[in-house]
């Protein structure tokens, strides 16, 4: 037989037996079975042709021949750990450092899963969640990378713009007052709960201060808010009613059962969210996050919607 079947694999068992001091040991240091270590020590003696332990000893002694390997095969292990760490490095190095702006209610929501799956494609990933009208400004200031957004900069060239989904806009009550309001126009809802509000500074809460102004609704200041849990959290507390998104509504989803979700009936408001990133520059880690955002949103984040809200069914889908 010749030295050319000696892999790495046997050197390691070989070198945990030597250094644990038994067959036993070694296998619980490599989660192996005790037969697994037999084999491979036969194997290393087969192919050298010579015995490497006295095995008429207990506990047993290396043979000269095991000690020479010994010394050799520990420097040849840690050898190869350094070079699987080397390739590794190298690897990752290669790999893009990815700067990526999520809106509050997807990172909440669908953006951990996201992450999750696509840390192994980039050597560094930075994270930013927060307004939409700050991510664009950091996209457009290279501060980002790749940004989710319902807005789509339409007034700025060299912007690769991925449909990612459309959701409807929905209002929401307080559960307590189902029974008074659940068939009510926006009129009456208005003028027996006071409104709470989105901040106008979001492009979320200009979006729906548009739409109300179109649908010649004045309700009286109250509360203005910037984040989806919160706004949900104050209709829970019977103080108003809203208007927001499902995707924002899982974001609160702690207080949906305090509350119930309404259609928006009287002229219906969609929202698209988009992936927008810059032409010719991360192009192929760009597609990779988009169609991972669709399956997360497909397989996980829709039929959540669908369960919680059940007359949503296909008004919120992929584009």
């Amino acid at each position: 037989m010749t030295s050319s079947g000696l892999d790495i694999r046997v050197l390691r068992i070989f070198e945990a037996v030597v250094a644990s001091g038994s067959l036993s040991a070694g296998a619980r240091q490599l989660g192996v079975t005790q037969s697994a270590v037999s084999q491979a020590l036969a194997q290393i003696e087969g192919i050298l042709e010579t015995s490497l332990f006295d095995r008429s000893q207990r506990p047993f002694k290396l043979t000269p021949a095991g000690i020479a390997l010994s010394r050799r095969a520990r420097s040849i292990v840690e050898d190869m750990d350094r070079l699987v760490v080397h390739v590794r490095d190298a690897d990752l190095a290669s790999r893009p450092a990815i700067r990526v702006g999520l809106i509050d209610s997807f990172a909440a929501t669908a953006g951990p899963t996201i992450i999750k799956r696509i840390t192994g494609s980039a050597s560094q990933l930075l994270l930013w969640s927060g307004l939409a009208h700050g991510h664009t400004h950091a996209l457009l200031n290279r501060q980002l990378d790749l940004i989710v957004t319902p807005d789509t900069l339409d007034d700025v060239d060299h912007i690769v713009r991925r449909p990612l989904f459309t959701e409807p806009f929905v209002v929401v009550i307080p559960r307590t007052r189902q029974k008074e309001l659940q068939h009510a126009d926006l009129n009456v809802i208005a003028s027996r709960l006071p409104f709470i509000r989105f901040s106008a500074r979001s492009h979320f809460g200009a979006t729906i201060e548009r739409h109300i102004r179109r649908l010649g609704l004045t309700p009286r200041p109250y509360l203005e808010i910037d984040t989806s849990d919160v706004v949900l959290s104050m209709v829970a507390a019977e103080l108003g009613w809203a208007i927001t998104t499902p995707l924002c509504l899982l974001q609160g989803r702690a207080n949906l059962s305090q509350v119930v979700v309404l259609p928006l009936t009287k002229a219906p408001l969609n929202r698209t969210i988009y992936q927008l990133s810059r032409q010719n520059e991360y192009e192929e880690m760009a597609e990779t996050c988009f169609q991972v955002a669709r399956s997360v949103l497909e397989t996980e984040i829709f039929p959540e919607l669908r369960t919680l809200v059940p007359w949503l069914r296909s008004s919120i889908a992929l584009n």
